[in-house]
């Protein structure tokens, strides 16, 4: 991370993926700015010929042709200028602001699916995501690829106004360019200072989304109703609110007075402009279309020069806020292996495995070394905190190990092809998801090849011990979930749906993180031995904290503080009088 890109590459970046993604778009927009950078200059030299003309029509009684002449140019300029620029602000709007930022956000979620899940542990990729998200958001890309090219504009509307000041008179262009000056370097300093305020309020804000989010989430919600920490929850986000917008006010402010001071120099820049081309009118030395000419040239060039310096202070603010969202888009993806495996025949080895999470002091896991044969019922057991879930994603091959190594049939974890290895797996996470489908869709989304099978569906939900569900809700293509006006299932239902769920896959390992935490021990023991009898030719992981499955596995492994404390059958480690018979011990009076 922290890959610093220069002006130069941003920019390129910028323009690369504003014209792919709306190059009608983006091209439009180029030649309308160009136009307008040319169109100050020509009105300056339209203008003075058209004041030429009609004082020479007044006082000399010259031919109406040259007032119409320039009048028609001049008029048809401004037409030429105008429906290019409603053209263009239309296509501008629509494609380089809207559809660019939908694009943009297209692109941090497909890089988002593509990062090793392990990233998401790390607090310095979630805070750089947030930024990145931000980044989008709030359109800078666009803002890029739209100043950059007003800023080439204004410069070149800057050059050609000069140019026609300077031919006319040398001393009438410092004045007008020395009194907006000051905009670049204060654009520069509060730019600067804007970015490393939102750089340093990312945690914060991270803190506000998930602090809002928990007043949309419905569990979150009832707790809070019934305990009575709402208002609690409320004044935190509140409190994070006010201090964000607080530090964002006081920059605000800073940058107003600057703005104020700058605002301030040019008017009187451009009152000392008018008084020298003024002085310059009654010497003679410039004629009375010129002095016309000359005070719409000034302030043309002011407003192009303010432009071009304020575009040139912000882009280093701005390119600050584009390099991180272009790092994030950088980070390293998944690295996925080339051994295509058809199966799992003969096991899961795990050979001094430690593992430690990102910004992490010590090891969750610490040199953990066994074997998964197929056709073998595992319960790993250990009290919350000892590594069970850790290990779980070790064995899935979601996080590769710190140290160690993991093989699939003799193959490194880090060599196999993963879309490969995961159509021979199935899991039940612990904080599996409550999809608001119907049943269908809850149980077959794990398996979509028999998503109208209603017989294997039925089988599951049987397994499962889900029988009267069908009858209570009406069949499979019934909704579930009260959000679209469906029935909603109580906890223990909807845990029972995610195991129907993992059971529903081909697969011939299955892994189960603890899935019927919220079934009373004897419900749990029922479920898991229906479980065992219906995955009797797969492999099976159980993750759990209780002991009433153990007797009917063919290996328990038990997690003490991220090790492998014991390692047995029942009737061996009941023997053995360590941690197993002390956990066996405290919950046996549940299963009797």
């Amino acid at each position: 991370m922290k890959k610093k890109y220069n002006v130069l590459q941003i920019l390129t970046k910028v323009y690369g993926s504003t014209l792919k993604a709306v190059p009608f778009s983006g091209i439009l927009g180029i030649l309308n700015y160009l136009v307008q950078g040319m169109f100050p200059a020509v009105t300056a030299l339209i203008s003075a010929g058209l004041f030429d003309a009609a004082y020479l029509l007044t006082r000399e009684g010259d031919t109406l042709t040259c007032v119409i002449f320039y009048g028609s140019l001049f008029v048809g300029t401004y037409a030429v200028v105008y429906i290019l620029q409603f053209i263009s602000s239309i296509t501008i709007n629509a494609g380089i602001y809207e559809r660019c930022t939908s694009y943009y956000h297209m692109m941090l979620s497909e890089k988002a699916a593509k990062l090793p899940l392990i990233s998401f542990e790390d607090t310095e990729v979630l805070n750089l995501q947030s930024r990145a998200k931000d980044c989008a958001e709030r359109e800078i890309l666009s803002q890029i690829y739209m100043s950059s090219t007003v800023f080439i504009t204004s410069g070149i509307s800057v050059i050609s106004t000069i140019s026609v000041l300077a031919f006319y008179n040398i001393w009438l262009v410092p004045v007008s360019i020395f009194s907006v000056l000051p905009y670049v370097v204060a654009r520069v300093l509060r730019g600067k200072e804007f970015y490393l305020l939102k750089k340093a309020q990312a945690k914060k804000a991270r803190r506000l989304e998930y602090l809002w989010g928990l007043f949309h989430n419905k569990q979150a919600v009832k707790e809070m109703r019934v305990m009575g920490f709402g208002e609690y929850l409320a004044q935190k986000w509140t409190e994070t609110r006010d201090e964000v917008n607080e530090e964002l006010w006081q920059q605000n402010m800073k940058d107003g007075k600057s703005m104020l001071l700058c605002d301030t120099l040019k008017i009187a820049g451009y009152g000392l402009s008018v008084l020298l081309a003024l002085l310059y009118a009654v010497k003679g030395d410039i004629s009375i279309g010129v002095f016309g000419a000359c005070i719409t040239a000034f302030k043309a060039m002011q407003e192009a020069a303010k432009s071009f310096l304020i575009d040139l202070g912000n882009m280093p603010e701005k390119t600050a806020f584009a390099n991180d969202y272009f790092e994030f888009l950088d980070l390293p993806e998944d690295r996925n292996g080339t051994v295509r495996i058809d199966g799992i025949k003969q096991g899961v080895v795990l050979s001094h495995v430690s593992f430690a999470y990102p910004n992490s002091d010590g090891y969750a896991l610490k040199n953990i070394s066994f074997t998964i044969h197929k056709g073998e019922k595992i319960v790993v057991l250990g009290v919350n905190g000892s590594g069970k879930t850790t290990l779980s994603k070790i064995i899935l091959n979601m996080y590769p190990p710190s140290q160690g190594e993991v093989r699939y049939d003799g193959v490194l974890s880090s060599e196999i092809d993963k879309s490969s290895l995961y159509t021979y797996v199935s899991v039940v996470p612990q904080n599996f998801v409550s999809y608001s489908l119907t049943i269908r869709e809850n149980i077959a989304i794990s398996d979509l090849a028999h998503l109208q099978d209603d017989s294997l569906i039925k089988q599951s939900l049987v397994s499962s011990g889900l029988q009267s569900l069908l009858n209570e809700v009406g069949g499979l293509d019934e909704q579930l979930g009260r959000e679209f006006g469906g029935k909603e299932l109580s906890g223990g239902q909807w845990q029972k749906i995610a195991i129907a769920r993992g059971l529903f896959k081909t697969s011939e390992l299955i892994i189960l993180d603890e899935p019927t935490s919220a079934l009373d021990p004897l419900l749990e023991t029922e479920i898991l031995q229906q479980f065992l009898e219906i995955a009797r030719d797969k492999t099976a992981v159980i993750i759990s904290h209780r002991v009433g499955l153990c007797k009917m596995a063919d290996k328990i492994i038990v997690m003490k503080d991220g090790r492998i404390c014991e390692m047995g059958t029942h009737y061996d480690l009941i023997r053995k009088d360590g941690e197993y018979r002390r956990l066996y011990t405290a919950q046996e009076q549940w299963y009797r």
